[in-house]
């Protein structure tokens, strides 16, 4: 069965068809969907996907593509990145080898990897350029001072380097969910977006970087500030929203999807790690949307042993709310995707980036939470992507109800 997502192409809602929660195929493994491209906002956009169960448990591809990008940064390029786990020897290897032929190469990496024996962080400490952050709390944040916070963010940005057409192209950011080791990068559901000839995006991924390179502190980890544009990055094809932001102010995620009017035709789905109950106003905005008849699916990690990574009082609260929710192994993304009114129109718009449904990816963490300009029309191969990514792990699910928490 598949429904259309509306009725009214006068007011620039495209029909789309969708797979109807009720009747997807549980049992099937699906091939996989690993990389989808397109122009958004007039910039060539490609994304990539890890699909564990369709690649005998280790999926490559994240980890293969930023390979290629790092292998062809030419002499004279800059490199720069954001590690918040590393034990793939190969990343390492491509790094100093990068390095080796002339390209600059400047990495920060979370705090606890300093002590690390791992080969692929002792490859990263003959880089010429690398900071391990940590703060006088314990932390291994870079610009958050708690003791808890963490340098979560994933991202490089290339001066220059080649898309995968073999393209040379300037000005390159690439971000997501996957670290880079096994567990949370190829044996995971991951997603990462690669944006090419992107000047204003790159120059402010490069002040986030710079301000995680220099260590700089703020009072009360308010780092993001929208008053005065710090860690704020508005560009075409995308707009970068960086953590920490103090307590008790906005919530990222939420004041982004703020921006959809929810109504029938509406649809929202969700893919993340884990959900704490530290951040009620995501919570409050999916049911905002469940309220104004928006068709909300939910595929969130966990397994068979401890079922999902979610709290009893939130799960409940979303199946109330006519959530539909699946657990499945190993998810480890991180994103939104929305088909919705805009103003008066309809778009599909995919967010993503490092932040999980917790309270510290908000207030304590480095983080890169990204919304994508919207695809409009009949083509939006971007939103298509991370649709097939979704329903790789939604479909083969285990259905979550109130009578079996924890939906082992």
């Amino acid at each position: 069965m598949t429904v259309g997502l509306c009725t009214w192409v006068a007011t620039g809602c495209e029909a789309f068809a969708e797979q109807d929660s009720g009747e997807v195929d549980v049992g099937a493994i699906r091939s996989g969907v690993s990389v989808a491209s397109g122009t958004v906002g007039g910039k060539a956009v490609w994304a990539h996907f890890s699909n564990p169960p369709a690649f005998a448990g280790r999926d490559y591809t994240i980890i293969t593509e930023l390979r290629r990008l790092i292998d062809s940064t030419p002499a004279g390029a800059t490199i720069r990145g954001t590690i918040h786990s590393i034990s793939i020897d190969g990343v390492a290897d491509s790094l100093l080898a990068a390095q080796n032929r002339g390209v600059s190469v400047s990495v920060v990496l979370d705090g606890k990897n300093a002590t690390s024996t791992d080969p692929a962080v002792a490859t990263i400490k003959k880089l010429t350029n690398h900071r391990f952050c940590t703060n006088s709390s314990g932390g291994g944040g870079c610009i958050g001072t708690s003791a808890a916070g963490n340098m979560h963010t994933k991202m490089f940005t290339f001066s220059q380097t080649r898309d995968p057409n073999g393209v040379a192209r300037p000005y390159v950011v690439w971000f997501g969910s996957s670290n880079l080791t096994y567990a949370s990068g190829p044996d995971a559901f991951n997603n990462t977006v690669t944006i090419y000839d992107a000047v204003t995006l790159y120059d402010g991924f490069n002040a986030n970087f710079s301000d995680m390179w220099n260590r700089r502190h703020f009072s009360g980890n308010d780092y993001y500030d929208s008053a005065s544009g710090r860690g704020y990055y508005l560009a075409n094809p995308a707009d970068g929203y960086a953590s920490p932001e103090g307590l008790n102010q906005t919530d990222t995620i939420v004041t982004r999807l703020n921006d959809v009017t929810p109504d029938a035709n509406c649809r929202l789905r969700i893919g993340m790690s884990f959900v704490t109950t530290g951040r009620p106003e995501i919570l409050a905005q999916v049911k905002r949307y469940r309220a104004g008849g928006c068709a909300v699916w939910m595929v969130v990690g966990g397994d068979s042993t401890d079922g999902i990574s979610m709290p009893q009082s939130v799960y409940n609260e979303l199946l109330d709310a006519g959530v539909n929710i699946r657990r499945k192994d190993k998810v480890h993304d991180k994103f939104f995707l929305v088909y919705g009114k805009y103003g008066t129109s309809y778009g599909y718009r995919v967010y993503s980036g490092s932040q999980n449904w917790s309270q510290d990816a908000l207030n304590e963490n480095e983080e890169m939470f990204v919304k994508m300009a919207p695809e409009t029309g009949t083509v939006h191969p971007l939103y298509n992507g991370f649709y097939n990514h979704f329903n790789d792990a939604y479909n083969n699910g285990v259905t979550c109800s109130k009578a079996n928490y924890p939906c082992r």
